[in-house]
């Protein structure tokens, strides 16, 4: 399974720490989520992650960095949605969807974040949308496969039945960033490659 994670809209304490230390335990990609900072912000916060990690990470905003950093994609949502002039064409591009009726032109895609699978960690209120039904239905489609990736409420426990409904992979983000120490972290992280190594996915 493809691992994701994406960081919190608000600053975490140990956040650029938290970002290498996931890449390092082998995650595919780190999505920079931070919708209220402006140009200037997020350019010296993607300047704060060592070089060596650019090529893992997606940005969700202000996608003329991607001129400046060699960032591995862009992530396409409501509020940024367009690409500008100028940006490499080897970057790999996925979106938001929040309905099976979105699932539209997959191929454009890397893969695209389906939500909220499970009732959300980091946003109360936030409930699961889609029954087991929903999902069978939504992989028998055959331009699904390989292209959905699982975001909402996300915990290692999940994995095998995301994998087994056909999922490509799982997108975390409250589990892995609600702690604020590199022990907790590591933790988690060693849970999830436990997972992935038992059950071979």
């Amino acid at each position: 399974m493809k691992l994701i994670a994406i960081t919190p809209e608000l600053p975490h304490s140990n956040e650029i720490r938290f970002i290498t230390d996931i890449l390092d335990a082998g995650f595919d990609y780190v999505h920079l989520r931070k919708p209220d900072y402006s140009l200037p912000q997020l350019k010296e916060y993607l300047s704060s992650i060592p070089s060596q990690y650019h090529s893992r990470l997606k940005l969700h905003s202000h996608f003329t960095l991607a001129r400046e950093f060699n960032v591995a994609g862009l992530h396409l949502n409501h509020r940024f949605h367009d690409i500008p002039e100028g940006i490499p064409g080897n970057l790999s591009l996925s979106r938001s969807c929040h309905a099976a009726s979105e699932l539209n032109d997959l191929n454009h895609y890397e893969y695209v974040f389906l939500s909220p699978i499970y009732n959300s960690i980091s946003k109360r209120g936030y409930a699961s949308r889609f029954s087991q039904g929903d999902l069978i239905e939504i992989f028998k489609q055959a331009d699904t496969k390989g292209k959905i990736i699982a975001l909402g409420g996300i915990m290692p426990f999940h994995m095998v039945q995301l994998s087994r409904l056909g999922f490509a992979g799982a997108a975390f983000l409250g589990y892995l960033f609600n702690d604020s120490d590199e022990t907790g972290l590591t933790s988690k992280l060693s849970n999830i490659k436990t997972i992935i190594k038992c059950y071979n996915l």
